[in-house]
């Protein structure tokens, strides 16, 4: 109870005008990019289910790309204080944007590849230029979400808020467009999301080099090989992270569509928006408002007291992603239909019942990766490794079996079931983390 209070003291002290105001841009922010993105859903669901299923997988593609991205990306965000601190800020953003871009130039010359072999090889039933269109999309819809962390991570809440609802805006638009004309396919879909993503993309990587200028003919030194060796060291245990979170968190798409129809991928994923509307986007707007804070807090983690707060931090976070999650359940139990209606139509309504199941597994294993905030300030991400793994593993065994035994209803076992064991595994490590910590 002391403990709660002091939380609750801590918190009252750092509430300000400018922490009110951030905070109420990311919340803007996210809340419009729901909206917008339940407005481009609608749309796109006129398509069919099965078009839909199309669209929806290939999102899971982006998903697995951010098993590279993604942890240059944490790294990014993890040490971007650490070395404003020591004013190498130049030689750290340059050294990170040299991997961006070599990343992506790969990833572009493999779709190009990929493409121009396909075209001899293998039959499609979609034309060659939707698979170039959608390789380009994901290679860009994952740079630009580089940007956004870039803009949040530098604080600049207002402006990343209102270029992510922009950039919704602008792909409805030309979706609109489209509709009207009658002429809106899978291809056609994907012309819009380029448009707009691209277009975004490059306003982005305008502003944020213009609040944080790099200087030219910046000399090297002994600090480039250390800052190297700080990214490839923490990001490492992230490219196993991020491959164990794509088997739990899209692997299930791609064996409901193997085992089960395309179709009821669309109508799984439709229902996955709603649990992601509830649970995993609004823990995202806390992580995201936190998560700089936090680093910033403890750019020096000798400093304990800097890091008592920062832990407070991450426990107010917890409890957060704790509560939305028995929120979403009962929410999801009692008006969890009519919503799928709502952004949707009745066709994505088969299984709605299962939506409770899926708001309570997805909740949990959410919970379970606020807590692993604490190893990230500790800088051992890799003590996360095995749970991860773990989960990953078990999450394709899961899926295979129940949902070859109770179709889309094995989802909503499994993904429960997982989480169930990710929250207690994470907790486990950070009690033994704490108790390493204590005894130093």
């Amino acid at each position: 109870m002391n403990k709660f209070s002091s939380i609750v003291v801590l918190l009252k002290s750092k509430i300000s005008h400018d922490s009110t105001a951030e905070m109420g841009w990311v919340l803007f922010g996210q809340l419009v990019t729901v909206a917008l993105s339940f407005v481009i859903v609608k749309i796109l669901s006129g398509m069919g289910t099965k078009d839909f299923g199309i669209y929806v997988l290939v999102l899971t593609s982006a998903a697995f790309l951010g098993i590279i991205y993604g942890p240059l990306q944490q790294a990014f965000i993890r040490f971007y204080y650490e070395y404003l601190n020591k004013n190498l800020i130049d030689q750290y953003l340059k050294t990170v944007f040299k991997y961006l871009r070599t990343i992506s130039l790969i990833f572009l010359f493999l779709v190009i590849i990929f493409n121009f072999l396909s075209a001899f090889l293998i039959e499609f039933s979609e034309p060659i230029l939707f698979f170039i269109l959608a390789g380009i999309y994901i290679i860009a819809f994952k740079v630009s979400e580089f940007f956004n962390s870039g803009l949040n991570v530098i604080r600049r809440r207002k402006e990343n808020s209102i270029l992510q609802s922009l950039e919704k805006i602008f792909i409805i638009i030309l979706l609109l467009l489209f509709l009207y004309s009658k002429s809106l396919t899978l291809t056609n879909a994907f012309i819009s999301l380029n448009a707009s993503v691209i277009v975004f993309l490059f306003i982005k990587i305008f502003r944020f080099r213009k609040y944080v200028p790099l200087k030219a003919n910046l000399p090297s030194n002994h600090a480039d090989l250390h800052i190297k060796n700080i990214l490839v060291k923490y990001s490492t245990p992230f490219l196993i992270w991020a491959f164990a979170a794509w088997l739990q968190l899209n692997g299930e798409k791609w064996i409901i569509n193997e085992i089960l129809t395309t179709s009821d991928v669309g109508i799984y994923a439709m229902m996955m928006m709603i649990v992601n509307t509830f649970v995993s986007f609004p823990i995202n707007i806390i992580n995201e408002f936190i998560t700089p804070i936090i680093f910033k807090q403890v750019a020096d983690v000798n400093q304990m007291e800097n890091f008592k707060t920062g832990h407070s931090y991450i426990l107010v976070t917890i409890a957060v992603a704790l509560l939305l999650t028995i929120f979403s359940t009962i929410f999801t139990y009692l008006f969890g239909k009519e919503f799928i209606i709502i952004i949707s139509n009745k066709t994505y309504t088969l299984y709605w019942y299962l939506l409770p199941l899926l708001c309570l597994g997805t909740g949990l294993f959410y919970t379970g990766q606020a807590q692993t905030m604490l190893g990230m300030v500790l800088n051992k991400p890799q003590k996360y490794i095995a749970p991860k793994i773990s989960a990953g593993v078990l999450s394709v065994v899961f899926n295979l079996f129940l949902i070859k035994y109770f179709g889309i209803s094995g989802v909503a076992y499994s993904i429960l079931l997982v989480g169930i064991f990710y929250i207690i595994y994470i907790s486990l490590v950070n009690k033994s983390l704490t108790k390493a910590l204590q005894e130093t």
